[in-house]
């Protein structure tokens, strides 16, 4: 209720804020053939033919223990780490590749022999409660634990999403085309918000009787089921 009457309507934008992607799995070791690959799932309905070679950064979400308390620190890799290969033309001549899920979108991390090399001075956690070393590559965790400026150990569990390392631009003879990932429905929650903003200092000093507002939804890509 306003103090001149009630509510007269309600206006509202929904869009959503999440996309189809590849995120890290929750036991992502993985080595094949000397080769330390990532285990990832996918999120969502994607064109996963597309997460071909690019160069993959990683970026999310890190859960720390700080004395009795579980903190949550933001990671991004801020470059790239990984990489989902092709096969060579002349060992696949198939028309059209249709990527299994489970066993062709492994991305490369690193090769096992430079891995031991350059891997830096990582200290093995004594203490596997959360089984950190076990289930993810320790040069990984080592890697976001010197970004975060924790310790290795104080690293309870993450949840990363790979994101395409390339930065969106423009492109066409004028410009006029927009190449992003994530469009889908970024573009519309931004211009849902900026709408939104611009409208409210519009009508500030108005005797605005109507409820204006954006709702921005998670999880639309695999069915809106949660809560």
């Amino acid at each position: 209720m306003l103090k001149d009457g009630p509510v007269s309507a309600f206006k509202i934008i929904g869009c959503h804020t999440d996309s189809p992607v590849l995120k890290v799995a929750p036991r992502s070791k993985r080595n094949s053939q000397g080769f330390n690959q990532l285990n990832v799932m996918t999120y969502g309905g994607g064109l996963w033919r597309t997460w071909f070679d690019r160069d993959l950064s990683f970026a999310g979400k890190v859960i720390v223990q700080q004395g009795e308390t579980l903190v949550s620190k933001l990671w991004n890799s801020n470059r790239p780490l990984a990489k989902v290969c092709s096969l060579a033309i002349h060992l696949d001549r198939a028309p059209e590749f249709n990527p299994n899920k489970e066993s062709h979108l492994k991305p490369i991390l690193s090769t096992e022999v430079v891995n031991q090399l350059c891997g830096g001075d990582v200290t093995k956690i004594d203490d596997d409660k959360f089984l950190l070393d076990e289930k993810h590559m320790d040069s990984l965790t080592d890697l976001m634990a010197k970004d975060l400026a924790v310790t290795r150990d104080s690293i309870i569990d993450f949840e990363l999403s790979a994101y395409d390392h390339q930065p969106a631009g423009f492109f066409g003879l004028h410009d006029e085309f927009v190449s992003s990932p994530r469009l889908d429905n970024l573009g519309s929650s931004f211009a849902s918000l900026d709408a939104l903003i611009s409208h409210s200092k519009a009508t500030a000093k108005l005797n605005h009787s109507e409820v204006d507002m954006i709702m921005l939804f998670d999880h639309e890509e695999v069915g809106s089921q949660s809560a």
